[in-house]
């Protein structure tokens, strides 16, 4: 497990694109609890659907839309490795 020396968990928690490099790095590090990771993820695919949403609705994309449709993809990776964890802990 991937440990952030210096994690602010307030800007971890509302802001993960500021903290984190990928969704995988959220979910590895042992700075946030499960049930943390879990709602991270969640608020930071509400983030990217914000964004693309809004491309689609005229706003210029700035050239974000494909790799926010990728980070969609790393997210749900990442909640499905949270997954594994979880399993293997009520095991």
């Amino acid at each position: 497990m991937s440990v952030i020396s210096n994690l602010n968990t307030e800007t971890a928690r509302f802001n993960p694109e500021a903290q984190f490099d990928d969704p995988v790095q959220l979910a590895e590090t042992a700075g946030l609890t499960l049930g943390q990771k879990y709602a991270t993820l969640q608020r930071w695919r509400e983030l990217v659907m914000e964004r693309i949403a809004a491309t689609n609705e005229g706003m210029p994309s700035n050239g974000t839309t494909g790799r926010d449709l990728g980070l969609v993809e790393e997210i749900d990776a990442a909640e499905k490795a949270l997954d594994v964890q979880h399993e293997q802990i009520r095991a």
